[in-house]
């Protein structure tokens, strides 16, 4: 009789089977990154964004930690047998949001940025004056030809001369007949 699962081989990719770097870690490019053998052997366009991720103060991360050859001595180590590791980074321009742009390059270029279990500092081109006033103000009188939906008065219906008390009497209407109680038949 065949079985109707399937095997899977599984396992967890710890810091240290990949060259110390997990997806989602914090990194920067190593100082004189640019004067190292892959870098001379790259591409320009390459090298120039490269730059580019180097010279911005957003956070780099790594996307994802890839062997440079395909492991192929066991299904249950994926790194065993490999000979080195390349990374793919990505600047992040919010938190949990990547530009769009990922770069591989070997891990010897990069290195760790402090440390990964705490939120890294805003970077200084994310950060913006705002006039926030945490003391509460009286709200000023708008004018009676204001927009329904920037008026406050018109929107609570403060400006309803009609309606504008709430009774504290039952009103009977004509016509109106209560409800029978459809639990009535559940409950005994």
């Amino acid at each position: 009789m065949t079985s109707k699962f399937n095997t899977i081989f599984e396992s967890n990719f710890s810091r240290y089977q990949g060259g110390g770097f997990l997806t989602g870690d914090i990194i920067k490019l190593k100082q004189g990154w640019n004067q190292d053998e892959w870098s001379t052997k790259a591409p320009q366009q390459l090298i120039d964004k490269l730059r580019e991720l180097d010279e911005s103060d957003l956070i780099l991360r790594v996307s994802s930690v890839k062997t440079l050859r395909p492991a192929v001595n066991s299904s249950v180590d994926q790194a065993l047998g490999t000979d080195d590791f390349h990374i793919d980074i990505t600047q992040e321009t919010a938190p949990g949001r990547f530009n769009g742009v990922f770069v591989t390059l070997p891990q010897n270029l990069i290195e760790l940025d402090g440390p990964n279990d705490t939120l890294p500092d805003i970077p200084d081109s994310l950060k913006r004056e705002e006039n926030i006033d945490v003391k509460p103000t009286e709200l000023k009188k708008v004018e009676e030809e204001g927009d329904q939906f920037t008026s406050p008065t018109r929107q609570t219906g403060t400006d309803d001369k009609n309606n504008k008390a709430m009774t504290d009497k039952d009103i009977k209407q004509q016509g109106a007949t209560g409800a029978e109680s459809y639990t009535s038949r559940y409950i005994s």
